[in-house]
């Protein structure tokens, strides 16, 4: 029965690691994909702000383009009210280009300091998605493993089980399907080493007679007598 049970805990152990090997899998996938979101997002963050500055370009050389149409106006217009007027909106247009130009200096501040992170982040960000990718292919390689040392256990536990007789066979069953392993467990002086608690006399006394199998009157578990 001890056999058995080392063979049984062994394949649990086996069919443990199989369930964990996706999981796993799964973690490495997701921060592969946070990673690349984050490239993404820097990478846009840059898009924006090149596209905000050349908006800003844009806007400049049409208020230029305008100012430009206003003097070209003061030189042909009579009234002092018409020459005044246009003075006005060129230096409204003036004020504009100004303004335009503190935005400007913002954004490609902003442009700089972008660029300067992404350039510094980059690397190493691409240098974790490659651990994350070689964790993935370790991964892959052990799930192939794990899966011949499944069928290697299968069959260990089914030899032992074979070798036991039915009684035996049955008892274990029945403990097993009820109780963690291990489910067959040492009797250390008078105390189960499965739940720690003190089992009766007689329970002791039949243990040490190993006449019979005999179980802890206090969590279940099978007990054996070591010398």
């Amino acid at each position: 029965m001890l056999i058995l049970q080392d063979r049984d805990m062994k394949l649990q152990q086996v069919e443990d690691a199989l369930q964990t090997i996706p999981k796993d899998r799964q973690a490495a996938e997701a921060k592969i994909a946070k990673i690349n979101a984050d490239i993404e997002a820097a990478r846009q963050r840059i898009k924006e702000l090149e596209t905000r500055s050349k908006t800003i370009e844009t806007e400049m050389a049409s208020i230029e383009a305008q100012i430009v149409k206003y003097k070209n106006q003061q030189l042909q217009v009579k009234k002092n009210e018409e020459y005044q007027a246009l003075t006005h909106e060129i230096e409204m247009a003036g004020n504009k280009i100004s303004d335009l130009e503190s935005d400007e200096l913002e954004v490609l501040y902003g442009l700089d300091e972008e660029r300067k992170v992404f350039a510094e982040s980059e690397g190493k960000l691409k240098d974790d998605i490659a651990l994350e990718e070689k964790a993935i292919a370790r991964l892959n390689e052990r799930e192939g493993e794990v899966k011949g040392e499944l069928d290697a256990a299968r069959a260990a536990k089914a030899d032992a089980d074979s070798k036991l007789d039915n009684p035996s066979r049955s008892k274990y069953n029945q403990v097993a399907r009820g109780l963690k392993m291990p489910v067959i467990v040492e009797l250390s002086g008078q105390t189960c080493k499965g739940c720690h608690m003190k089992v009766s006399n007689a329970i002791a006394s039949d243990v040490k007679a190993a006449q019979e199998i005999t179980t802890c009157d206090n969590c279940g578990r099978v007990l054996y007598y070591a010398d």
